[in-house]
């Protein structure tokens, strides 16, 4: 019940979700050289966009600003975020697209102005971040006989995003709310 609550409350995941389900649409069409990769690499940018913009505000939010610890984590975090925005660009731009620095439709692009508990967010976190993961996994497998450089990219990027959920996991160890 109360994971049906997170998902139905969380627009980060919510966010996702839609990415997701643009970039399946992508992929079930059949597929048209390097539009296809500028296609999915546009959701790619759009999760870290959101991603860049969660975790600094978190690094500056009343929890991040009373704990160090906490807002230099975020601060770390959307840094890792804000590079990984950069490689995606690069790569759209790379293979002849521009990147859309203003993904439409997505919710949590702009933060709302509640303040739930730290462990909530980090949760809500934590739930975005599994299915970001998910996302790009497909792609990978997707993208992996038809752009080898788009996937080392990816997965470099992966391994980053598995480090962000181990570091929520310890946060909601340390701060379980």
């Amino acid at each position: 019940m109360f994971e049906q609550k997170l998902a139905a409350e969380n627009a980060f995941l919510s966010d996702i979700e839609v990415l997701r389900q643009s970039a399946r649409n992508v992929m079930q069409a059949p597929p048209e050289g390097a539009h296809t990769a500028i296609a999915l690499l546009q959701t790619v940018l759009a999760a870290e966009i959101v991603c860049v913009l969660r975790y600094t505000a978190i690094s500056v939010s009343r929890d991040g600003l009373k704990n160090d610890w906490i807002g230099a984590e975020f601060q770390e975090q959307a840094n890792d975020e804000r590079k990984h925005m950069s490689m995606a660009a690069a790569r759209i731009q790379e293979l002849g697209g521009t990147p859309d620095f203003n993904p439409p439709k997505l919710r949590s692009r702009a933060l709302d102005d509640r303040e739930p508990d730290f462990a909530l967010r980090v949760r809500e976190n934590l739930a975005a971040e599994q299915s970001v993961i998910e996302h790009y996994h497909d792609l990978i497998r997707y993208l992996g006989p038809r752009d080898p450089a788009t996937c080392e990219m990816l997965t470099e990027i992966v391994r980053d995003e598995e480090d962000h959920t181990s570091d929520m996991e310890d946060l909601l160890v340390s701060y379980p709310g």
